[in-house]
């Protein structure tokens, strides 16, 4: 027998160990992959739990939610299941679901190479068969992993469901299984919840829809975020495209089709409301703790509040819906509403729609929660900014207020991108020198864009987001913000105005106010220091806010003396609507309540013929009647720190006496006949009104505006300083700002000639008195020695028409004296070359970059010019 070589031995010895490593490995895997892990054919076995109830702040049982297994859960087979709607799925979430193994080997390779490099595992990419084992067989802790484990045992599951089921049979469960959102699990589920019919039924685009929802049920919810589930459902209809399922037309239809959301119905109370409550519970402690814990859930809703507010919202949405006589119809179906305790943030009512499940008018969507243009409803913010001392210091600007003067004409503003931007008013009309209480009341749209221009933008919206705006975050918006170019949920634009209610402070809604689970035990409670929040505004902004809201005189001119607005009890309110008419906004409150109020269409028509104040005001005031019954009547409480001061009404400026025209100042010989000491004195405004000033921003400039002027009586000139007093005749002006020149011009108001009379020419200063003290002795007339330019404004671009003769596109230059410059001579100027001399011109547009200008000289020999203005011509 031959003796075994060293080098078999050693081969034997390195197999033998091979092998035991082999088994201990095989152990250790086993160990930690395998040993509990749940075998298949468990798939279908679920059990028994108690049910989440949600209750209203009275105890009404408002809804109660239990597992969709032992309830009205319908799985569906294959075959009764839109083949668009298997397509949309098996392209969205796994393309290569009929060729795959059940896992996706790449994913799993990748997740193993970066565990290796120490580098965090990451979730995504699972097949069809992996999301299908995670979401069934696995725990609900460990399916919320992010680790390599649970990354391994969910692929060998799949792997081993692959090899016990077939391809159609996982497909089948995934479709009926999968939680689409909304409390819907499975397809028909979904299907019934989102569009109100069977899953048999279902189209293209809602196979689309649905089949973009499973990745994330929350944040692609149509019925509250519908832009970003329009967004998601184009992704998968890209998909479809992608692998060849439709083809480009058919994603075209799809795309373009409007979808309908309703439910169909089911018992339950406040249906917008728990759903919003669903998804703050879904978010707080996951689907899992829902179906399995039996949560009871006590909120802040009001049953009898909520029922009232959808009585009313019917009730004036029927007449609205009546057609008056040679008018077409309206197209309104659809509003919303949202009542909040301004103290401790309650939700007392929350109407996402009329009705819930009513397909026509997209019922089930939450328009409290989607977001929307609220027009006009925004400036109040905008004013705050503007009206805050603190705020005002913050970003380096003096503090407006309730009295300050903003010409109401039409003004270019320059956007970010150097275009000219022209607001203009509901109206179409221009209203002159305005004080901003009227302004803000009224709702005047350019003295509005004034008011942000000269604040900025980031101290607005920085504002609106310390109030709760979270729409506000990371966007570029231009001037047109204060106008409602910026998007708002209803929800949260009704808390900001709660600021204003509670003297300043933030207001945080709050829905729930404790959480136990099925043994009793409190797992959540509202912290009772959650509202009033911080400190936002100082008291007396809120308050200045309040009082110009609530302020029925000086919103006369836009809503008229008996507007909606006004209330059997002291209340503030604000109306928003927008230029497309697709959205309709009332926004305010008591010392009690505050009440927002959306109207329009779910689907984003327009209307025709409703305003802010005739489509939500009126369910504004019906709603707040009908709360405040039971609640005694309150006033707004002034905070200390205010002066009240007496201006003028047209300008806001102190008012001065008049003082009277004396023949001393000059004495003259006896023989000489008297002679004018002064050409221009001031006199009292006619109007004056009281308004409140934060200490600190009263005025101090003396009313300058109202003045009584000698005339030279043989030719209408103005008269000079020691004119004979038989040639003077007095006449009382308002001299209004440049600005405001041409407006006056149009409204027919005299204006004091410009020029002296040769026969009386002025031959000293003129002095301005207040109270018959000389506050001034520079000349009155002119005040600014300047030019304005009318047309063109700056920065417009010209785009020339190809089939018009360039010959005859042509543009009006022109300009304007200002402050009752009287011109000599002028010349316009154009990149530097003579253009005309004269004050308006036609100049013959040709492709390039312009630069107009102006020089004059006045009838005193003054030279007198304009700002530049530059614009660009393209082809």
């Amino acid at each position: 027998m031959k003796p075994i070589s060293r080098k078999r031995k050693l081969a034997t010895v390195i197999i033998t160990v091979a092998i035991l490593i082999s088994l201990a490995a095989a152990v250790i895997v086993d160990q930690w992959l395998l040993v509990d892990l749940p075998r298949p054919d468990e798939l279908y076995q679920y059990t028994t739990a108690p049910s989440t109830k949600i209750y209203d702040r009275h105890g009404t049982l408002l809804y109660e939610i239990t597992d969709p297994h032992q309830g009205l859960h319908t799985p569906l087979t294959l075959e009764d299941v839109p083949p668009a709607c298997i397509e949309a799925t098996i392209a969205t979430e796994d393309a290569s679901f009929y060729r795959n193994p059940g896992v996706d080997a790449w994913a799993i390779l990748r997740a193993l190479y970066i565990n290796w490099q120490g580098g965090e595992v990451l979730s995504g990419g699972s097949t069809i068969t992996q999301q299908l084992a995670r979401n069934l067989l696995l725990s609900p802790q460990e399916r919320t992993e992010v680790s390599l484990t649970r990354k391994l045992r969910e692929a060998i599951l799949a792997w081993r469901l692959a090899r016990t089921y077939s391809k159609d049979e996982i497909l089948t469960l995934y479709l009926n299984e999968t939680y689409y959102g909304n409390l819907a699990y499975g397809i028909e589920a979904a299907s019934r919840t989102y569009f109100g019919k069977h899953a048999a039924e279902l189209d293209l685009a809602e196979c689309a829809m649905l089949a973009g929802l499973p990745q994330s049920p929350a944040n692609y919810n149509p019925l509250e975020n519908p832009d970003t589930a329009k967004a998601r459902q184009n992704i998968v209809l890209d998909l479809m495209l992608k692998q060849q399922f439709i083809t480009r037309d058919e994603a075209a239809s799809a795309r373009t089709e409007k979808l309908g959301y309703a439910a169909i119905p089911f018992p339950i109370e406040a249906p917008h409301f728990v759903m919003y409550i669903r998804g703050q519970l879904e978010r707080k402690y996951g689907l899992e703790a829902i179906y399995r814990q039996g949560l009871q859930v006590y909120t802040t809703v009001d049953l009898n509040a909520q029922n009232l507010a959808q009585r009313i919202v019917r009730y004036r949405l029927a007449e609205l819906s009546k057609q008056k006589a040679g008018q077409p119809p309206r197209n309104i179906r659809n509003a919303a509403v949202v009542v909040l305790d301004p103290r401790s943030g309650e939700v007392l009512a929350l109407l996402g729609s009329p009705d819930y499940f009513d397909p026509r008018i997209d019922g089930a969507v939450n328009a409290t929660m989607a977001t929307r243009q609220p027009g006009s409803s925004i400036k109040p913010i905008t004013y705050a900014a503007a009206f805050d001392p603190d705020i005002a210091a913050a970003h380096g600007y003096e503090p407006l207020t309730a009295a300050s003067m903003m010409v109401d004409v039409r003004t270019a503003f320059v956007t970010q991108e150097g275009q000219p931007y022209v607001p203009e008013n509901y109206d179409r009309t221009w209203r002159g020198p305005v004080l901003l209480r009227q302004a803000l009341a009224s709702s005047y749209n350019l003295v509005a864009v004034k008011v942000l221009d000269y604040v900025g933008l980031k101290s607005t919206t920085d504002l609106a987001r310390s109030l709760g705006i979270t729409t506000f975050d990371n966007k570029n918006f231009g001037l047109a913000l204060t106008l409602g170019g910026g998007e708002v949920r209803l929800l949260e634009l009704t808390a900001a105005y709660g600021a204003f209610a509670n003297g300043g402070r933030k207001l945080e809604p709050v829905a729930i106010t404790r959480i136990t689970d099925h043994q009793g035990q409190v797992i959540f409670q509202s912290p009772k220091n959650l509202n009033p929040g911080a400190q936002i505004l100082d008291p007396r902004t809120a308050y200045l806010i309040t009082s110009i809201l609530s302020d029925n005189y000086a919103r006369r001119s836009t809503f008229g003396a008996g507007s909606p607005l006004n209330l059997t009890r002291p209340a503030a309110a604000k109306t928003g609507t927008t230029q497309d008419w697709r959205d309709n906004w009332t926004v305010g409150y008591t010392p009690d309540l505050v009440v927002g109020v959306w109207a329009g269409n779910a689907d984003n028509e327009p209307m025709r013929h409703i305003s802010g104040v005739t489509g939500a005001a009126p369910i504004w005031h019906d709603l707040m009647e009908e709360l405040h019954k039971t609640i005694p009547v309150h006033d707004f409480a002034q905070p200390n720190g205010f002066i009240e001061k007496t201006i003028c009404a047209d300008n806001g400026l102190i008012p001065v006496s008049s003082v009277k025209y004396q023949v001393s100042g000059i004495t003259p010989p006896a023989s000489s006949p008297p002679r004018l000491s002064a050409s221009q004195l001031p006199v009292a405004c006619s109007h004056t009104i009281s308004e409140l000033f934060i200490s600190g921003t009263e005025p101090r400039r003396f009313d300058d505006w109202h003045q009584r002027i000698a005339l030279d009586r043989r030719n209408g000139l103005r008269a000079g300083v020691g004119c004979p007093l038989e040639f003077v005749a007095f006449q009382t002006f308002t001299l209004y700002p440049a600005e405001a020149q041409a407006w006056a011009k149009k409204q027919a108001i005299p204006q004091p000639p410009g020029a002296y009379s040769p026969l009386c020419p002025n031959e000293s200063t003129n002095q301005r008195m207040a109270n018959g003290e000389i506050i001034s002795s520079a000349p009155l007339l002119p005040r600014s020695p300047a030019l304005l330019f009318t047309s063109p404004d700056q920065g417009s671009t010209f785009r020339l028409v190809p089939n018009i003769p360039v010959e005859k596109q042509k543009i009006r230059v022109s300009i304007r004296p200002t402050d009752g410059v009287s011109l000599r001579q002028v010349k316009l100027f154009i990149n530097g070359q003579p253009l005309a001399e004269s004050s308006e011109t036609l100049w013959q547009m040709s492709p390039g970059t312009y630069t107009f200008e102006a020089v004059g000289v006045d009838a005193a020999g003054n030279e007198v010019w304009a700002n530049q203005v530059t614009v660009k011509v393209v082809e």
